[in-house]
């Protein structure tokens, strides 16, 4: 809902003189004659006059005029040119809500200047350029909305020649795709990556070569001995442990952050030791094994990580 504006035109010399005045012993105690013989009194009726005709010329700018400004920011001008932008599928959202408010002006439709303002000043302060990592992370889900695709989490690297960028799209589960033969959701990604490029590339500083890519995913298998204090029940513990394991682990909640797991980060018994550990009713971990591997204490991770399999093993504590 846009802002109503005040109208600041019902203002009156009188009504801007007298306030001005009346702001006086803000700034100062020491200037207390207000008569009109002042010569600062003077100064100051001198000013409230020129506001009050500045501000009747300010409000006397016709709609036309705003309608115009909101033609020049959207780079359209009447309902023809408007529809063929809006037909270009590289358009951000950001113009897409401007260009269709614009076409509702330009079938006749009535806007307040109020909401005209509003409108322009929300495009005006859109992202646009992809400079820092957030910029192209937000960039990149904005294009894959554009594509139909729900993307959960995007992920920015630096690749090793440094004027790359490397996106890593992480899709959440959509069903057209997850019905799809191998090779099919190949092509698919593909064509999810040639879209989101073709929406980033106008949009980067010269020189920048980008790269858009699958995530990769590591297969981890895990098995665990706990202990669990008497009182606690074993299936509830193994269930509990699971689930807290699964989360810390996940590519979209997972971290230390919650808001998935790093990429390329490495994973360590340690770490799943103390998660596991502050499990309520867990009194200790007898042990913990990656791929069935006794002598592996730091799993390398190639991007993020896929749990082939969790075991849990529940023991009671000796009383």
């Amino acid at each position: 809902m846009a802002i109503q504006l005040p109208n600041l035109d019902t203002k009156t010399y009188e009504e801007i003189s007298e306030e001005m005045v009346a702001s006086i012993p803000k700034y100062t105690d020491k200037w207390t004659n207000h008569n009109p013989s002042d010569p600062g009194i003077t100064i100051l009726e001198m000013l409230s006059w020129i506001a009050e005709t500045t501000l009747y010329r300010m409000n006397g700018i016709p709609n036309e005029s705003y309608v115009n400004f909101l033609r020049l920011v959207a780079g359209a001008s009447g309902t023809d040119e408007v529809e063929r932008l809006l037909k270009d599928p590289y358009q951000d959202k950001y113009h897409i809500k401007l260009l269709d408010f614009l076409n509702e002006i330009e079938e006749g439709h009535d806007k307040t200047i109020p909401q005209i303002k509003t409108e322009a000043l929300m495009f005006l302060k859109s992202r646009y350029r992809a400079v820092t990592e957030d910029d192209f992370r937000r960039l990149a889900i904005e294009a894959t909305d554009l594509f139909g695709v729900k993307v959960r989490r995007v992920i920015v690297e630096k690749a090793l020649d440094e004027d790359k960028v490397v996106i890593v799209l992480v899709p959440d589960k959509w069903k057209q795709y997850e019905e799809l033969a191998e090779s099919e959701k190949l092509g698919r990604y593909k064509e999810l990556a040639v879209s989101v490029m073709d929406y980033l590339n106008p949009r980067t500083l010269i020189g920048t070569r980008i790269g858009v890519k699958q995530p990769v995913y590591s297969d981890v298998g895990i098995d665990l001995k706990v202990v669990c204090h008497h009182y606690a029940i074993a299936e509830k513990i193994e269930a509990d442990t699971k689930d807290r394991i699964l989360k810390h682990l996940d590519p979209f909640v997972g971290g230390d952050e919650k808001t998935g797991w790093p990429y390329r980060r490495s994973l360590s018994v340690y770490e799943i030791a103390q998660i596991v550990e502050e499990t309520d009713g867990v009194k200790q971990v007898e042990s913990i094994m990656f791929d069935g591997n006794k002598e592996l204490k730091i799993k390398l991770i190639n991007g993020l990580i896929k749990i082939d399999s969790l075991n849990v093993e529940v023991g009671k504590e000796v009383k």
